[in-house]
């Protein structure tokens, strides 16, 4: 089978590419920094130029795309930077378009983020049905790409588009996405907001992988427009991930400062103040971290695939 797999550098595509190489005809695309070679074709490709973008998928003609490049984030206080909206969003259609053109049978993997769900919620988990209220610039653009191939399927430009609304990712040897929400900045400390019983979901960078091995080898069940929440089998609490973090060592040893969710709540109203342009990240924030943050993963089990790996066997097993 004929894979391109955009951000093929990157912490996510670079791990898909190593995993589904020995498999597949692959072609790892990168911005930057070539990857070694490892049965991979690699090219640089610059995807927001519209004549590159229409060369590489001519000259490749994939029979899947795996679409994980992207702009993380903007200007950190403007919720819908238009950097972001272009990476994020209009490559995202020109990518599939030009794929669907030269091969109308293609499957197009789309990884976007539960950051499109945005901070508020019941405390239930999130389903694929719920409301999409994002905050940043990230969850905003994301949900942009994922309705600009919506577009391309209602207007059966595209026939199979899936599109996997990631979980905060990590594994052993690249935890950021967890220090964020259990220490203070410059790891001077763990921070615990309330009882720190509130929970989180992740995503095992290995059950990741897993998923995009048994769609491939499933396709036949993700055919037409399909979203899925993907996270690890169970929730965390805040505790439990600062237990596992601090027993396995990846992170440093620090204190425990405990945070009171009503003084979160003030110090992050007083820090929006002071910013001339509003920032939803900073509203949001008491939200996504005194609050649980939880998907519903259900969908995805019903198509047979089950996460296997957990922070536990990621971080505490050599």
């Amino acid at each position: 089978m004929r894979i391109l797999i955009t951000g093929g550098s990157g912490f996510i595509g670079s791990a898909l590419c190593k995993a589904l190489a020995p498999h597949h005809e692959l072609t790892g695309i990168y911005h930057k920094h070539a990857p070694p070679a490892v049965d991979i074709r690699w090219k640089r490709v610059d995807l927001r130029d519209p004549a590159s973008l229409a060369d590489l998928l001519r000259t490749d003609g994939p029979d899947v795309v795996v679409h994980g490049a992207g702009l993380k984030r903007g200007r950190w206080l403007r919720g819908n930077d238009e950097r972001c909206l272009e990476v994020n969003g209009l490559v995202t259609e020109r990518l599939g378009f030009e794929a669907a053109r030269i091969n109308p049978r293609v499957l197009f993997i789309y990884l976007s983020s539960v950051s499109v769900y945005g901070a508020g919620g019941t405390g239930e988990p999130f389903r694929e049905e719920d409301p999409c209220r994002p905050a940043g610039a990230n969850g905003v653009s994301k949900l942009y790409g994922e309705e600009r191939l919506r577009f391309l399927f209602e207007k059966k430009v595209l026939r199979n588009a899936l599109i996997f609304r990631l979980a905060p990712c990590y594994d052993r040897a690249w935890t950021r996405n967890l220090e964020r929400r259990i220490m203070l900045p410059g790891r001077i400390a763990y921070v615990r907001y309330g009882s720190g019983e509130q929970k989180m979901s992740a995503l095992a960078r290995g059950n990741l992988i897993d998923a995009v091995s048994h769609v491939l080898r499933d396709r036949k069940s993700f055919r037409g427009f399909q979203r899925f929440n993907l996270c690890d089998i169970r929730p965390y609490t805040f505790n439990e991930v600062m237990e596992v973090v601090r027993g396995a060592g990846v992170l440093p040893r620090r204190p425990v400062i405990s945070f009171p969710p009503p003084l979160m709540n003030f110090f992050c109203r007083r820090a929006d103040r002071g910013f001339p342009v509003k920032s939803p990240v900073l509203q949001s924030y008491p939200a996504k971290i005194c609050r649980d943050m939880t998907y519903d993963m259900g969908k995805l089990l019903e198509k047979g695939f089950i996460p296997v790996h957990s922070l536990e066997t990621v971080l505490l097993r050599p």
